[in-house]
């Protein structure tokens, strides 16, 4: 077993391999922007590991770009193409890693605290403007049985709990439509959906409904993207 490098070792190796051309120039600006902003011992072992195994096509795909928040939110992998041990910790009975695709393009923790981030503010600012002072906006979040749903929907209702909104979590998976029927007969300011709908199993994603139960449209959409957009990860919790 590989002794895991420190982390200025990996930077100044990510550097040189970009500079070789064997990894994107943002894929080495997002890998140092993780590793010095985020502080996660996962993250800096399975980045390590990568690394040490030359496994730059996988860095690129995991590291090139941010997960972009579109109008129906974000979708990405869970699982890498290539699962590190830090990754793959103790698995699940059904062989699931114990942890989620590190990278800024995949669908991680972190990605989902920049989209619940983003949501809520969103949300918060919408109701100051529209007559809503005074009483906590109330988010909804379902999710479906895809990996790692569960662990994505209890951090949303942590963060949007811990950003000044009710968060209501369903015991269970639920389908789409009972998300929206469940925003409306709450009278909820939003909801979200942990799914990736009809992507690849190892994907999962997070969908975002106004108070009208339905996707966000504008103006709304850029809006809450707009707001993802100013999460950094010196933002993020």
């Amino acid at each position: 077993m590989m002794a895991v490098m420190s982390t200025p070792d990996v930077i100044e190796l990510i550097r040189a391999a970009a500079g070789a051309g064997e990894v994107r120039g943002s894929t080495a600006e997002n890998i140092q922007r993780t590793l010095q902003d985020m502080g996660d011992d996962v993250a800096a072992r399975a980045v390590a590991e990568l690394v040490q195994g030359k496994q730059w096509a996988e860095l690129d795909d995991r590291f090139y770009k941010t997960l972009a928040f579109g109008t129906g939110g974000l979708r990405g992998r869970t699982v890498g193409k290539v699962v590190t041990e830090a990754e793959r910790g103790t698995p699940t009975e059904t062989g699931r890693p114990q942890f989620p695709c590190v990278g800024t393009n995949a669908m991680n923790f972190a990605n989902v605290r920049r989209a619940t981030l983003g949501l809520t503010n969103y949300v918060k600012k919408w109701r100051s403007q529209h007559g809503g002072v005074g009483e906590r906006p109330k988010i909804v979040i379902a999710h479906d049985t895809r990996h790692f749903s569960r662990e994505f929907t209890q951090l949303a209702a942590q963060i949007a709990s811990e950003n000044g909104c009710d968060a209501v979590v369903f015991d269970g998976p639920r389908s789409t439509p009972e998300l929206s029927f469940a925003v409306r007969y709450l009278h909820a300011s939003a909801g979200v959906v942990i799914t990736a709908s009809h992507n690849p199993p190892q994907d999962n994603g997070f969908k975002a409904y106004f108070d009208d139960g339905a996707q966000v449209i504008e103006p709304h959409a850029s809006g809450i993207i707009a707001e993802v957009n100013a999460v950094t990860g010196a933002a993020a919790p």
